[in-house]
């Protein structure tokens, strides 16, 4: 399969790896969009300190189910998208609800590779039919998803005015 390769700070390149094999419980999909975000902006630069090059980016994204494990509610051709924060559900922080602060994470583009790559395999928890949004919609739910966490945790109420300060969506 193709895929796009940060080989190193500034290098970028347009490789070849075999398509993943599905493990026990994991998903394949078929990527069918793919969002280019700060972080991939950071690891391009060479300023994202978490990463190990090589690596292919790519966390916002969306796509088709290629196989799926039994049981998982999901089938060949079934859109979906991706939570690319996997965490381990066994930490104190994934105990308390709280996985963005597991302790052992994998983000998909940075400590594993991404979805700038025709096809991935993930662990089938993390992956959502896109119930009735388009591919498009369903690549930007990550960053929007972001934005919804802000507003729960300022616990803003309706009427109330809120200032967004940042260049990102």
């Amino acid at each position: 399969m193709k895929c796009v390769v940060c080989e190193s700070p500034g290098d970028l390149q347009l490789g070849f790896k075999p398509v993943p094999e599905a493990g026990p419980g994991e998903v394949l999909l078929r990527v069918r969009r793919i969002g280019v975000c700060g972080t991939d902006m950071h690891i391009f630069r060479g300023t994202q300190p978490f990463l190990a090059y090589p690596r292919v980016m790519g966390h916002e994204l969306s796509g088709e189910v290629a196989t799926a494990p039994a049981g998982s509610g999901l089938a060949p051709g079934d859109e979906v998208l991706v939570m690319p924060y996997l965490s381990c559900g066994d930490c104190v922080a994934c105990r308390k609800g709280k996985t963005n602060c597991c302790t052992r994470i994998q983000v998909l583009g940075v400590h594993r590779d991404g979805g700038l790559a025709e096809y991935l395999a993930v662990p089938a928890q993390f992956v959502l039919k896109t119930e009735g949004i388009s591919l498009d919609d369903a690549a930007m739910v990550e960053f929007l998803a972001i934005g919804l966490h802000a507003v729960r945790r300022g616990a803003v109420a309706a009427g109330q005015r809120v200032l967004v300060v940042g260049a990102g969506p």
